[in-house]
């Protein structure tokens, strides 16, 4: 499957001078746990934060007022080409033990957002219609055979 119709649009974003607190409101605001950190000049990803992050940031004591997200991130940032697979985001997602990937275009920008939930959501989706051709295939069958049989009992 293509990333195409998998990655979220828009990305919610904020910059390296961006509050951990003006990071959190986006979050909350649009109800997502991680923010992507992009450049200011060219849009491209430099890092991402999560909700986890700013637990992390509470627990020791860190002012969300006064830090920084440039303070915060943690690099390098792991991507993924819009032109890669859904096979090569799982892998990644996998092997750097993320549950979101960045998606960037030909140039390194930010395009969407692929995360572990998106990638579960559709796998079950596709599970279900799976269920479905087969639950349907048995439909078939049995009325085949019931067919068979009415024809068996009157002689044909």
């Amino acid at each position: 499957m293509s990333l195409e119709k998998l990655t979220r649009r828009p990305v919610r974003t904020v910059h390296p001078t961006s509050t951990v607190t003006e990071a959190a409101r986006e979050m909350v605001e649009f109800s997502v746990g991680a923010v992507v950190v992009t450049s200011p000049h060219d849009n491209s990803p430099l890092g991402i934060i999560t909700d986890r992050d700013l637990v992390v940031l509470l627990a020791e004591g860190g002012d969300p007022r006064k830090a920084t997200i440039e303070g915060l991130v943690r690099a390098p940032i792991r991507t993924a080409s819009v032109k890669e697979t859904l096979h090569d985001v799982t892998r990644k997602m996998h092997h750097y033990g993320v549950r979101r990937i960045p998606i960037v275009d030909e140039e390194g920008r930010l395009v969407g957002i692929v995360s572990l939930d998106d990638v579960l959501l559709l796998l079950g989706q596709e599970m279900a219609d799976l269920a479905g051709t087969i639950e349907a295939e048995i439909v078939q069958e049995a009325a085949a055979m019931a067919t068979r049989a009415k024809l068996k009992r009157e002689g044909f």
